[in-house]
């Protein structure tokens, strides 16, 4: 089992994730790691049906993908792990998951956010969250689709 992507998209699974980063990647397996979607019964039925049959979904509590992902037991080889946040993928690492590298895909504007990019806005949780992955050695980059460059996120935060 290997973690291909490793991706912060509020919307979870959409055209970019399937029809971009699983085709490009040649992933068979999606993972939403999500606490609030684990418990959700009917995003649990609509989010697989977005993905084409031949790709798995899994959809687990943060804690459960972290030990899924430490232990090598996602039920794909070749995954994409998807977080809705930042302090979703924060959250992740402090439970034991394994994190290199993490992709900024979508973060929409909302209050008491500011945006970095068109598709990217941040908090004061959310620059937190990547302040903290990044001093735990996580690269972080945003890159909406695979075929444009990867831009770091770090130098985009504002200043403390």
């Amino acid at each position: 089992m290997s973690v291909l992507l490793a991706r912060v998209d509020d919307r979870l699974i959409h055209g970019q994730v399937v029809v971009g980063w699983a085709r490009a990647l040649e992933a068979d397996c999606l993972v939403v790691a999500n606490d609030a979607v684990a418990a959700d019964p009917l995003q649990r039925t609509l989010l697989p049906m977005a993905v084409p049959p031949h790709i798995r979904v899994a959809i687990l509590r943060l804690t459960e993908a972290a030990e899924a992902v430490a232990k090598g037991t996602l039920p794909g080889q070749r995954v994409i792990l998807l977080f809705a946040s930042l302090p979703d993928a924060a959250r992740f690492m402090a439970a034991g998951g394994p994190l290199k590298e993490l992709n900024i895909g979508g973060i929409r504007l909302a209050p008491g956010r500011q945006a970095l990019r068109t598709a990217v806005a941040l908090g004061p949780e959310d620059v937190r969250a990547a302040r903290d992955l990044a001093g735990c050695g996580v690269a972080l980059a945003l890159r909406m689709v695979p075929s444009e460059p990867a831009e770091p996120l770090l130098p985009l935060l504002p200043p403390n």
